[in-house]
C-alpha cells in the first residue's frame, strides 16, 4: 500500500490474470477513523461489500447475538407443531439425512436434540451406491412397517415427490427441511422448510442443511420454553450444537456471509474446545489436539475423513461416530474414518490418472468450452472430487457419469460466475433429475440420450460462460510492503475468518523485494526467503514445481498472510498463489 510505482490494470501470472480491487478510499478512511484500524484493513473491508461503519463494526465484531430470527422461514411453524405432537404422543420419528458432512451433522443434530426431548428417534443414512440421493420408497416403506409415523428429511427431499407421495399413502407424515434449490413443483409433505422458497427470508437463504436443522431447533426449544416446559436458565444450550454447525456449514461450501459465518466463526471456537469424543479422537489423529480449528483445517482435515464412509459406502458410520458418548468407541471409530480416508485419497488419484488419460488422449477436448466424461466402471462417491480437480486444472465447467443399471449419473462442479444448476435446468429435457447448486449439482440421464445432453451443455456453456472466467482472473485486495505484514495486521485478519465462498481470503500483492533464498522442496513446492528493507518473510508455495528446472526468481508476488506453527513457535509466512 506505501509502494507509489503505478500499477497495471492487469498483471498475468504463471497460473492467473490479476486484477487490483477497487477500493473506497472515502469510506475507508471513514472506517479508518471511526473504528481505528490499520489504513490497510479498513481499505479491504471497503472491497467486500461493508459500506458503512456499523457494517464494518459487525463484520469484524460478530456476535451470536446477531444471527437473524427464523421470521417467515416458510412452513417452520407446520414443522413445529407436528413434531411437537410426535413428541408428546410418544411417536416413532426417523432423521432421514443425506451422507455428506452437511447431511451427517444435521441427522446428528436432530436426532440428538429430539432425543434430549424424550423423543424416540432413529437415524437412516441412504447408501450412496445403493439407493442414491435423497428419499427413496423402499427406505419408507421400511420404516412405516417398523412403526415409524414421522419422518424429518434434512439435507435432501425437496425433489423426491414419488417416495412422499407413497409415504402418504401409507399414512407416513414428512417433513422436509433442506436447502437445496426447489422445483417449481413441490412434493407433498405436510412441511417443507427450506429457506431458498421464499425471498423474504434472504438472510437465511444460503443455510447450509445443517443450519436449517439448527433454526428448527431453535423453534422447538423456543416452543417449549413458551409452553412453560423450562425456564430461560433451565432450556438446552444450542451453542454446544455449533460445532457440528461449522463443520456443516464449511464442508458444504455454503456462502460465509451474514448468518452462515456468524454460525460458522462461532463454530470453530466451539470445535477448538469441543467436549465431543469422536472429535476429539479425530482432532488427536490429525494432529490438532491442541490447536484452534481454522477453515482450512475442516475442509482438508476433519471434513474429508468424516465424508470419507459416505463416499465409499454407507455415511452411517459418521452419525454413530459423531453421537457416540463412550471414549474407546469413539477413538475406534475414529480410525474407522482414517483408514476409509486413506482408501479414499488412493481410489481417487486411480481415477484422476484415468480421466486425465481420457482427456489428454482426446484432442477434440482441448477446444471444447466443458467437459463431460462418461465410463461404466467409475466409482460414483468419487465423481465429484475428480470433477473438482478437472475444473481446478482445465478451466472448464466439468460434469463426470458412471452407469447405474440403465442410466448414466453422477456430479458435475463449476467455478466463478457460471451457474451448473441454471445449466442443468435448461438441459433438463434430456435428464432424468437433477439437483444442486450454483457450483456443485448431481444428475441423471438415460444412456441413450449422452450425447445429446452433451451438445446441449456444451452450447449452454459457449453462451453462458463469462469470458473473465475463462481467463483465469483473480482479485488483488492490496498491493502491500512486506513490513505491512505485521502481527497487528494478522490479529485483524484472523477476525475476518472463517474464509470460503463469499468471504474469501484476502490476496495481497508485493514487488521491490528481494529473494535472498529460494529452495524446491519435495521436487514440486517453492519455498523463498524474502527481504525488503528490514522485513524478511518466508513464503511457501505448494505444487508450483512441474518440472526439474528452477523457476525464475519471482518480480512480483501474490500471496495470502498466515500463522505458520511449528515446534511450538509462530511466525507470519506468506502462502503463494501464484507469481511473476
Amino acid at each position: 500500500m506505501k509502494n507509489t510505482e503505478s500499477t497495471p490494470d492487469t498483471i498475468q501470472g504463471v497460473r492467473y490474470q490479476w486484477q487490483l480491487k477497487t477500493p473506497h478510499h472515502d469510506l475507508a478512511k471513514e472506517i479508518e477513523t471511526a473504528l481505528g484500524l490499520p489504513p490497510l484493513v479498513a481499505l479491504i473491508l471497503t472491497t467486500r461489500h461493508i459500506t458503512s461503519t456499523t457494517q464494518a463494526n459487525d463484520y469484524l465484531y460478530c456476535r451470536l447475538e446477531n444471527l437473524h430470527p427464523p421470521d417467515n422461514m416458510p412452513d417452520l411453524d407446520k414443522a413445529v407443531t407436528r413434531i411437537v405432537r410426535a413428541l408428546e404422543q410418544g411417536e416413532q420419528i426417523a432423521v432421514y439425512g443425506d451422507y455428506d458432512v452437511d447431511g451427517i451433522t444435521a441427522t446428528a443434530l436432530l436426532v440428538h436434540f429430539l432425543s434430549s426431548l424424550d423423543g424416540a428417534v432413529r437415524w437412516y443414512i441412504p447408501h450412496r451406491l445403493q439407493e442414491g440421493y435423497g428419499l427413496n420408497s423402499k427406505a419408507l416403506q421400511a420404516m412405516h412397517g417398523e412403526g415409524v409415523t414421522l419422518v424429518i428429511s434434512v439435507d435432501c427431499g425437496s425433489t423426491n415427490h414419488e417416495a412422499i407421495e407413497l409415504a402418504g399413502k401409507l399414512g407416513l407424515d414428512v417433513i422436509v427441511t433442506d436447502h437445496h434449490l426447489p422445483p417449481h413443483s413441490l412434493p407433498a409433505a405436510i412441511a417443507l422448510v427450506n429457506p431458498k422458497r421464499s425471498e423474504e427470508t434472504e438472510e437465511l437463504r444460503d443455510l447450509a442443511g445443517v443450519g436449517v436443522a439448527f433454526y428448527l431447533a431453535a423453534a422447538l426449544r423456543a416452543h417449549f420454553r413458551r409452553a412453560g416446559r423450562w425456564s430461560t436458565s433451565e432450556q438446552p444450550n444450542l451453542k454446544k450444537y455449533l460445532d457440528w454447525v461449522a463443520l456443516g456449514t464449511l464442508a458444504d461450501m455454503a456462502p460465509l456471509t451474514g448468518t452462515n459465518r456468524i454460525l460458522a466463526r462461532f463454530g470453530l471456537v466451539e470445535l477448538s474446545q469441543t467436549s465431543n469424543c469422536g472429535l476429539r479422537a479425530l482432532k488427536a489423529i490429525c494432529g490438532l489436539e491442541k490447536n484452534t480449528i481454522s477453515d482450512w483445517d475442516v475442509l482438508f482435515r476433519l471434513g474429508p475423513r468424516l465424508n470419507a464412509p459416505g463416499r465409499l459406502a454407507s455415511g452411517d458410520l459418521a452419525v454413530r461416530f459423531l453421537l457416540s458418548t463412550d471414549t474407546a468407541e469413539a477413538r475406534n471409530l475414529a480410525f474407522e474414518l482414517e483408514e476409509l480416508n486413506r482408501q479414499r485419497q488412493h481410489e481417487e488419484k486411480e481415477l484422476l490418472a484415468e480421466v486425465l488419460y481420457l482427456v489428454e488422449a482426446d484432442s477434440s477436448l482441448e477446444q471444447s468450452s466443458s467437459l463431460v466424461l462418461a465410463s461404466p466402471g467409475w466409482h460414483k462417491g468419487l465423481l465429484g472430487l475428480v470433477a473438482s480437480r478437472l475444473v481446478e486444472r482445465f478451466n472448464k465447467p466439468t460434469i463426470l457419469l458412471t452407469q447405474v443399471d440403465q442410466h448414466w449419473e453422477g456430479s458435475g462442479r463449476s467455478f466463478g460466475t457460471f451457474d451448473l444448476y441454471q445449466a442443468l435446468y435448461s438441459c433438463r429435457e434430456h435428464l432424468v433429475r437433477f439437483g444442486g447448486h450454483k457450483q456443485a449439482a448431481g444428475l441423471g440421464l438415460r444412456k441413450e440420450l449422452l450425447t445429446e445432453f452433451r451438445t446441449a451443455f456444451e452450447s449452454i456453456v459457449e453462451e453462458q460462460m463469462d469470458p473473465e472466467d475463462l481467463r483465469r482472473t483473480m482479485k488483488v485486495d492490496a498491493m502491500v510492503q512486506l513490513d505491512e505484514i505485521n502481527p497487528e495486521l494478522m490479529a485483524y485478519l484472523e477476525r475476518m475468518q472463517p474464509h470460503g465462498v463469499g468471504n474469501p481470503e484476502p490476496v495481497f500483492c508485493c514487488r521491490g523485494f528481494q529473494v535472498e533464498n529460494q529452495q524446491i522442496l519435495k521436487g514440486c513446492h517453492l519455498r523463498l526467503r524474502l527481504r525488503q528493507g528490514k522485513a524478511r518473510l518466508g513464503a511457501i508455495g505448494f505444487n508450483f514445481i512441474e518440472s526439474d528446472h528452477p523457476p525464475p526468481v519471482p518480480e512480483w508476488l501474490f500471496f495470502s498472510p498466515r500463522w505458520n506453527h511449528w515446534q511450538g513457535q509462530k511466525r507470519i509466512q506468506l502462502h503463494i498463489i501464484d507469481y511473476r
